[in-house]
């Protein structure tokens, strides 16, 4: 960087930043995150996960959750629809199109439902928005609450516990600025004082897991990673779709990476970016992912991936107890202001096959290699987002990224810089905020099929938890 002065004038950049205000609530992963999905739960898919089977290397895992925020006391009440076609589409050759396809169908209702699963190469009918069944036989035909298993593939439905683990409540507080910070502190630029956020309780955290207590519907599938071998990163993503008439199913629910929609999509456009496929995504939605910072100087305010290393460090967020340590090394090289939207666009998770079941590869390619139950995917975004997302603030200010507004740069107005400002939730205790491979959801993650833990049962019955005290 070539000044330093910037310091001074940070109190006054983070004081502005503070009395800002949204009503856009955060309904993350992607739980009950758009209009249409609301009111549906059984096509809302809260998150997918796409990992290599830790015990058996040659297999690939698919997990799909629906029916997200279900109530433990309510089970009966939760169900797959057998009017939806519930999908994973991968591409294993680079050009956003499937080339495998495995659809979900179910029949009855519980606690009787029965599935069929179907694996096809796409033909007609079988790629797009716009589908059809997949013709031929199933592979696999099961009942909901138990695992199948029918040749080389094995199947799993039902009610799970929700393995996905954020601070939700906290979030939403800082996005309509009545907090300021995920931890609450005081920052060693005197001038900016203190940042409104929760205590540390006794325990060594902070963290509220919004999500704590709260079932899901599960699909899980797996099968022979031999099926789609690519020596390229795969790229995977779910899809709900309803009946159309005439045999088709029209896609009105999709997930990709953690979060996507949740933070970069607005409410209004949701329902739009559901329908839309990962072949369109850079072309139509590439605007709302903002310019990542590089190694040159972006406008000449020492606006660098280093200057940005300098303010987060100064104002004390780099180290524990009020910040998380900065993910990226730092000699990280970039020069494509367009990282961001190259690791976000197409919306999909990328698993590169040929990767240990360990390596999460953190913005290697999108934001982690594949996704396990136990990834702490909301801290991966978080210390990403802080270090690489460029920020516009007013030229008077004299700090990096100040300066007329840019096209690509996030508005200072714009209170999710708050939110990832300290890169972590602080749900763990401090001793483990660094290890972002176990997110420390309330229940064991389970190394066999299907990988997920058991589901909250009713109220009062032995392994009963409750929902986490919210201080």
């Amino acid at each position: 960087m070539r000044k330093k002065s910037y310091l001074l004038l940070l109190p006054l950049a983070f004081a502005t930043i503070l009395v800002l205000r949204t009503d856009q609530p955060a309904r993350a992963a992607d739980h009950r995150e758009a209009p249409a999905v609301n009111g549906a739960g059984e096509g809302d898919i809260g998150d997918i996960f796409a990992f290599v089977d830790p015990t058996d290397a040659s297999r690939l895992v698919l997990q799909m959750g629906v029916n997200p925020f279900a109530n433990p006391a309510v089970q009966g009440g939760y169900k797959f629809s057998p009017d939806f076609l519930y999908q994973w589409k991968i591409d294993n050759n680079g050009d956003n199109l499937e080339d495998l396809v495995v659809q979900v169908v179910f029949e009855g209702l519980p606690p009787a439902q029965t599935y069929r699963v179907y694996i096809a190469v796409p033909t007609a009918g079988l790629v797009g928005a716009v589908n059809v069944r997949a013709p031929g036989q199933p592979f696999l035909v099961g009942t909901t609450g138990v695992v199948v298993t029918a040749g080389d593939v094995m199947g799993f439905a039902g009610p799970r516990d929700d393995p996905f683990v954020v601070d939700i409540g906290q979030l939403n507080r800082i996005l309509n600025g009545t907090q300021d910070v995920f931890r609450g502190f005081t920052t060693p630029v005197a001038a900016v004082g203190a940042l409104r956020g929760r205590p540390v309780r006794s325990d060594g955290t902070s963290g509220h897991d919004g999500f704590g207590g709260f079932n899901g519907s599960f699909i899980v599938v797996s099968f022979p990673k031999a099926w789609v071998a690519t020596d390229r990163v795969m790229s995977i993503w779910g899809t709900v779709s309803a009946p159309l008439g005439g045999g088709s199913y029209v896609q009105f629910e999709r997930m990709g990476q953690q979060v996507f929609s949740t933070v970069f999509v607005p409410g209004p456009l949701r329902d739009i970016f559901n329908a839309a496929v990962p072949s369109e995504d850079a072309a139509r939605f590439s605007n709302l992912v903002p310019d990542a910072l590089t190694t040159a100087d972006n406008d000449g305010t020492g606006n660098t991936i280093a200057g940005r290393r300098a303010v987060l460090t100064a104002l004390g967020l780099t180290a524990l107890p009020n910040g998380a340590p900065l993910a990226l090394p730092a000699n990280f090289g970039n020069t494509n202001r367009n990282l961001l939207r190259v690791a976000l666009l197409p919306d999909v998770l990328r698993l590169d096959l040929n990767r240990s079941s360990g390596d999460l590869a953190i913005g290697v390619f999108g934001l982690q290699n594949g996704r396990r139950p136990a990834d702490d995917v909301i801290d991966i975004l978080l210390r990403l987002a802080r270090e690489l997302a460029d920020v516009n603030f007013p030229g008077a200010l004299g700090v990096p990224g100040s300066g007329p507004a840019r096209a690509g740069a996030l508005a200072f107005t714009d209170r999710r810089v708050l939110a990832v400002l300290q890169g972590t939730d602080f749900y763990e205790p401090d001793a483990v905020v660094a290890d972002v491979s176990d997110s420390g959801n309330e229940k064991a993650i389970p190394n066999t099929f299907p990988f997920l833990p058991a589901p909250h049962p009713l109220p009062g019955a032995e392994g009963t938890l409750g929902f986490p005290r919210n201080p």
